[in-house]
């Protein structure tokens, strides 16, 4: 039964997935028009992969950050599934652990890999600033995107026990649902505030129901 369920919530996350990437090129063609709003997340994109290249150059990395991350995100999430967090570790060579009471989730388990947290934390920010700061948070938030992003790709690999957890169709058809919602929505609100990533959720919504609608017309 369990496997059924995780077989029949992944093709549902995927499906979804490819609702939110449809929506996401459509977003992209009216973008090219409109770059002006995103310049600063552009450039904090930007100033990521330079610290990146500055850092290898340097003989350094972001290891203990992303580590850091990963384990803070499980920590958050464990929290929000009221479970109560025993112990934080993390460490850029050996690794991080987080342990905590009662049983997993799919929502902690595959949290690092799904919700950008320095980018949201960011994000809020650049509601409350003065003009000046919002342009510098808004720069950290493309900064911290891109970090998700490539640490996504960095430990999002079979060897994970986060994704054995659940299996490897529903934990990857999760992840990918879950970036393609939060990092357009993310790096929208932190332009255009609640309205706009409200609109961001009601398009993927829109394309998901059109698709369904005319699938069940077919079979």
């Amino acid at each position: 039964m369990k496997t059924l369920l995780s077989g029949v919530g992944a093709v549902i996350l995927f499906f979804a997935a490819m609702a939110f990437a449809y929506a996401l090129w459509m977003e992209l063609a009216e973008l090219a028009t409109e770059l002006l709003p995103y310049i600063c997340e552009g450039f904090g994109v930007l100033a990521y992969f330079a610290l990146r290249v500055l850092l290898a150059i340097l003989g350094r990395n972001f290891d203990f950050l992303e580590t850091f991350c990963h384990e803070l995100n499980h920590t958050v999430f464990a929290v929000l599934s009221f479970h109560k967090v025993e112990s934080f570790f993390a460490h850029a060579d050996d690794g991080g652990q987080v342990t905590f009471s009662g049983g997993t989730n799919p929502m902690i388990s595959l949290a690092p890999y799904s919700f950008p947290l320095f980018a949201f934390v960011t994000a809020l920010f650049t509601q409350i600033l003065i003009p000046e700061a919002k342009m510098v948070a808004q720069g950290l938030v493309g900064f911290f995107l891109a970090f998700h992003l490539i640490s996504v790709f960095k430990e999002a690999r079979p060897i994970q026990t986060d994704l054995k957890e659940f299996g490897y169709f529903f934990s990857y058809a999760a992840i990918l649902c879950a970036n393609l919602f939060f990092v357009p929505g993310i790096a929208k609100f932190a332009v255009g505030g609640f309205s706009a990533a409200f609109d961001w959720c009601k398009l993927g919504a829109k394309v998901a129901w059109n698709w369904g609608v005319a699938l069940w017309s077919v079979i």
